[in-house]
């Protein structure tokens, strides 16, 4: 079996299509869970996975998408979520060849997490944990957590697979015609966000054709300090006789392979309306294709939900520092005003310093929830309390800077694990970098 974390270094890997649509062509029912199929309808699943494989795929990804309690709960399946997420994977497993990997594909709840919403962040962490939890036991050899449209829950799905499996994760988002998630999380802060928790590859999928993914992809290629991952769709989809078809040709979809190549991409498939016959001309495509070196970021950056800053060492960027009566005003709730300035180019970034006050003082998982939500640039923590910025890193939707000072009690570690940007001392944060 080959290793997913040295082959994307060394090679551009080929994924495969959809699932949902081509068991749909298959007899599936459009109110039907497709991954019902895993246990219904074992053989059209596992024949499925093997089309893939023959077309050239070397990752299969599960007919486990959105596989998640809440989600099967609709279709009278919660129960029944670890059976039939093992059950997609042990059939990949067996469609598989020696050479072919298996990605358990991972989507969103479907719910809106808080504030916007009510689902919480752990609630939402304890849903995925499940799922990583029966895909793992079932043999995948790493997650595929795609299609997400919130940063937010998009990090707790990463989270959860970080603090409870071993496998490697990618993390891929789907952006609007604007650019952004329906959220408005930019590509950048995605990617950003994604990779500092530690996922090993980070990307854009569904959306619409190739074209619709091509700017989100070069923007992430801008901060991407690890491979690029691409999934688009077979163009938009129309409904036709009440049908939904997709137009776009495999030689159209294929057109693109090189420009996401030269952008950083190393895994390429097919999302909604693509079939083994687009695998085919993606392979085709990345035949005697001159594989450009990948230009990774080590530039040091953070990121809100919606913007990013690159660190450059060559360049000044202005801080805004709150006062003491500022903070006091921001923990209470009052983020109307800060919100405003936020929205203009008078600073950079936001440099929050908690003082002395303890974790006991307020809420800080709400704190950080309305923070990320309103707050659109990007800030750096500094607080004597390892709780309060724990909490903070946990629950906020993006890429914090943390100062620290030589006499810090903060666990580097910790700060580490939440890819918190490190800021050695505390006159300056970003003096020496």
């Amino acid at each position: 079996m080959k290793d997913f974390l040295s082959s994307i270094q060394q090679n551009v890997l080929l994924y495969d299509g959809s699932k949902g649509v081509m068991l749909q062509r298959k007899g599936l029912s459009g109110h039907e869970a497709s991954e019902a199929w895993n246990l219904s309808h074992p053989e059209i699943v596992r024949n499925l996975y093997v089309e893939y494989r023959q077309a050239g795929s070397d990752i299969i990804q599960t007919n486990t998408f959105p596989g998640n309690k809440i989600t099967l709960d609709k279709h009278g399946l919660g129960d029944k979520t670890y059976e039939l997420v093992a059950a997609g994977v042990k059939l990949a497993r067996e469609a598989a060849g020696e050479d072919t990997m298996i990605a358990a594909s991972l989507g969103p709840t479907g719910t809106i997490l808080e504030p916007s919403g009510d689902l919480s962040f752990e609630e939402a962490y304890d849903v995925f944990h499940e799922t990583l939890k029966a895909v793992e036991a079932a043999g995948a050899d790493l997650v595929n957590f795609e299609t997400f449209i919130d940063l937010n829950e998009l990090r707790a799905a990463v989270l959860a697979a970080k603090e409870t499996t071993k496998l490697p994760i990618i993390a891929s988002a789907t952006f609007e015609s604007n650019g952004r998630t329906t959220f408005g999380n930019s590509p950048e802060s995605c990617a950003i966000a994604c990779q500092s928790l530690g996922a090993a590859m980070v990307g854009a999928n569904c959306s619409g054709g190739p074209d619709s993914l091509i700017e989100p992809i070069k923007k992430m290629y801008t901060v991407a300090s690890v491979p690029l991952c691409v999934k688009p769709n077979a163009g938009m989809p129309e409904l036709l006789n009440g049908e939904i078809i997709y137009r776009q040709t495999p030689e159209q979809f294929s057109s693109y392979t090189k420009e996401f190549v030269e952008n950083g991409v190393r895994l390429i498939g097919g999302c909604c309306g693509t079939s083994p016959e687009f695998i085919r001309e993606l392979k085709k495509a990345l035949t005697g294709l001159e594989i450009p070196e990948i230009h990774l970021q080590s530039t040091p950056t953070l990121a809100s939900a919606f913007n990013h800053l690159v660190l450059s060492p060559n360049q000044e960027h202005s801080v805004k520092r709150l006062s003491q009566d500022a903070m006091t005003s921001l923990i209470d709730g009052n983020f109307s005003s800060l919100a405003r300035e936020c929205r203009t180019d008078a600073f950079d970034y936001l440099l929050l310093d908690f003082g002395n006050i303890a974790e006991t003082f307020f809420d800080v998982i709400d704190f950080a929830g309305q923070f990320g939500l309103t707050i659109r640039k990007p800030v750096v923590l500094k607080a004597e309390s390892p709780e309060i910025i724990e909490q903070f890193l946990r629950y906020y939707p993006g890429r914090a800077g943390v100062v620290v000072s030589e006499n810090s009690k903060l666990s580097i570690s910790r700060l580490e694990h939440y890819g918190a940007f490190i800021v050695n001392g505390d006159s300056d944060p970003f003096l020496g970098q």
